[in-house]
């Protein structure tokens, strides 16, 4: 299955992603999709949500001294990127650097996972993460329905091992499920940020109450303009009533 226009997950940098996944697992009834062990760090996907609705979260902790360190010894566990799918990355690449957008990164060699990095500006601070695979996800109703994962089906990174450090998270007790809602997206320039996420990466815009709605299949973004720029939360449905946080990042119930 080639990408199409969606997103894929939001991000966090943490010290330990099986002991952040487990609460997740334990509070929001998260389950895991996939994840593997790259040089500096690894990685797991998570699925908070129903078969009908929810959405993807990406834990990142580093395994040796590397950009994933740095960013925890500068600001601590909380947001470190958004990734998005697109049919045709060089395609996508060269749009963004239209809008004055500065693109690094960039691999083309692997089918499984192709990738390019928006670095962080004074628009949205924050990395953005662009991406193109031959390869899909599992329906939600299939990730909740079964643990069985074959790496081999699934969107892989290039160099990167085992593909199954994470499979001990089967063990912590799930709880009831939570569902995902948009995450919230400050920016400094609501023009740049429209012609970005709708003109260039697909989404589907919506007004709400001064902000605007971004959405895909898999997900949606609340950007606020004039607020604080970067990642500030994501809104979650169900789950603990207080909310929780990862870092500066809060999911809040019911925004």
């Amino acid at each position: 299955m080639k990408s199409e226009f969606d997103i894929d997950h939001t991000s966090f940098a943490v010290h330990d992603a099986l002991g952040w996944a487990r609460r997740l697992r334990r509070e929001l009834g998260a389950v895991p999709i996939c994840g593997e062990v790259l040089a500096e760090f690894r990685y797991l996907l998570l699925y908070v949500g129903t078969a009908d609705e929810g959405g993807r979260l990406e834990l990142l902790e580093p395994v040796r001294d590397g950009f994933l360190t740095r960013f925890l010894k500068a600001r601590g566990e909380g947001p470190h990127h958004l990734t998005f799918t697109v049919p045709n990355l060089e395609k996508a690449v060269s749009r963004v650097r239209s809008l004055g957008m500065t693109v690094v990164g960039q691999s083309y060699g692997n089918p499984a996972w192709r990738e390019a990095f928006v670095l962080p500006d004074s628009v949205h601070r924050t990395v953005i993460q662009l991406a193109q695979s031959d390869r899909a996800y599992p329906e939600p109703h299939e990730l909740i329905e079964t643990s069985a994962r074959d790496p081999s089906t699934l969107p892989s990174v290039e160099g990167a091992t085992e593909p199954l450090w994470w499979i001990s998270l089967w063990d912590t007790l799930s709880g009831n499920p939570a569902r995902l809602g948009p995450t919230h997206l400050g920016t400094s320039d609501a023009g740049l940020s429209r012609r970005l996420f709708e003109e260039i990466l697909g989404a589907q815009v919506r007004e709400h109450d001064g902000s605007f709605d971004l959405s895909w299949p898999s997900g949606s973004i609340r950007v606020h303009p004039g607020h604080s720029l970067g990642i500030t939360g994501i809104s979650l449905y169900g789950g603990p009533t207080e909310g929780m946080a990862i870092g500066s990042s809060r999911f809040v119930s019911g925004i």
